[in-house]
């Protein structure tokens, strides 16, 4: 037998009957009773698997979560309770009489076409909100018309006024200017009445008109109102007549400063410094989808940092495949803020008044804000008292014991083969 092996045995026998691991001693102290050392010898075995497997869970799970959100109750005064940025959007992307008027005076300025083809024409705007409502040989006359006007006042201008919308409003049942609230603002989806003022608190009460003299029938459109706050939970429909109790409700996310510690793939949120919303990113994210596919910027313009082409009808067909392919998952860096406020929107019909006619009154629902708080599952030092919390209940083994198998498998292992003689 050589020398190393000689040693090897040597030390292990060293081991076991020296160690100050309970049980393991056991090994050696009974080495002549051959089933109470088998017996033994199957138990600390499914010990160290057992250990070893937990082990092994606790690091996975350690890699795979390293945040843990808690859900609590945070109280506020009521006058911290401030509004989001609601948006108030018409049914109508296009107001009627605001149509027919522009149709009216391109009659006089092309006297070959008449009014109910510009009408035609002039619904085909649609397609600067929805690229697959149009149909790409139908948009000749109407791209001859963009290339004289400025297609964002156009649209605007051809959009249902807050003023017409909006008809009054009251906070905490005082009147106020709908104009000092509300104004016109271009998105994506339609053009809508904005809640522009700072620090609103309180309750919001608004009158709302649907007259039809807005009705403009086209594809999407419907009788009433949508309400948008900035979040996917804060979105319902008002239908014409309704007399309804609005309720948001909030909820903040709260991300712990230690959170910086891991890269922003692990936590899977920006902090303020690091990012910009999730929002704002798609917006910018789709941008570029179709600066690389059409070399121009989609409608609205003003999302758009950079002075680039705008797109127009005449890039409808590259606008469609960007509309048919693109989807958020192309975008995964785009990720939620840390520390941000979330709305939902809840409706609670209280009557119904004249068809054309809608009263919404806006209050929050509790003065209490759901606080999740994202924070660290495990720092280092608690998974490896977690750890060490598993093989000290398995196996009894503590850290003297790894440097007591340390020291055995090297220093006496060492010693004991110096100690044999040479073959």
């Amino acid at each position: 037998m050589s020398r190393i092996v000689t040693a090897f045995n040597r030390t292990v026998v060293e081991y076991f009957r020296e160690t100050s691991l309970n049980g393991f001693g056991l090994l050696y102290f009974i080495r002549k009773r051959r089933v109470q050392r088998i017996f033994w010898f199957l138990f600390i075995s499914v010990g160290v698997c057992f250990a070893g497997f937990i082990v092994f869970l606790i690091i996975l799970d350690y890699l795979t979560y390293s945040t843990i959100a808690e859900l609590s109750e945070l109280k506020v005064l009521e006058e911290e309770m401030n509004y989001p940025e609601l948006q108030v959007c018409s049914g109508y992307r296009f107001s009627r009489r605001k149509m027919l008027s522009y149709a009216h005076d391109l009659v006089y300025s092309h006297n070959n076409k008449s009014q109910d083809f510009w009408l035609k024409e002039l619904s085909l705007l649609t397609g600067y909100f929805d690229p697959l409502s149009v149909k790409p040989d139908e948009v000749f006359h109407i791209n001859s018309l963009l290339q004289k006007e400025n297609i964002s006042s156009l649209i605007l201008g051809l959009t249902p006024a807050c003023e017409s919308l909006i008809l009054k409003c009251k906070i905490n049942r005082m009147a106020v200017k709908c104009s000092e609230l509300f104004i016109l603002k271009a998105y994506s989806q339609g053009n809508c009445c904005v809640l522009n003022k700072d620090n609103l608190t309180g309750e919001l009460s608004l009158f709302l008109d649907s007259s039809q003299e807005d009705a403009y029938p086209l594809m999407e459109n419907f009788p009433g109102f949508s309400l948008h706050v900035p979040s996917w939970l804060g979105r319902l429909s008002v239908n014409p007549g309704e007399k309804a109790a609005i309720q948001i409700e909030v909820m903040e996310l709260q991300g712990n400063a230690q959170l910086k510690e891991y890269a922003i793939e692990e936590r899977g949120c920006y902090f303020p410094q690091e990012g910009e919303s999730r929002e704002k990113c798609l917006d910018e994210c789709r941008i570029k989808a179709t600066l690389i596919n059409c070399q121009c910027v989609p409608y609205p313009f003003e999302l758009s940092k950079e002075n680039f082409k705008h797109c127009t009808l005449e890039n409808i067909t590259c606008l469609q495949s960007v509309e048919e392919n693109w989807s958020p998952a192309q975008c995964p860096q785009c990720l939620p803020l840390c520390n941000q406020l979330f709305y939902r929107l809840n409706k609670q019909v209280l009557g119904y008044l004249h068809p054309w006619r809608s009263e919404l009154n806006f209050k929050f629902k509790t003065p209490h804000r759901q606080l999740y708080t994202t924070n660290i599952l495990n720092h280092w030092y608690q998974m490896l008292s977690n750890i060490g919390g598993v093989l000290g209940v398995c196996i009894g083994c503590s850290f003297i014991s790894g440097f007591e198998l340390i020291y055995f498998m090297v220093f006496r292992l060492w010693s004991n083969y110096l100690r044999q003689p040479e073959m």
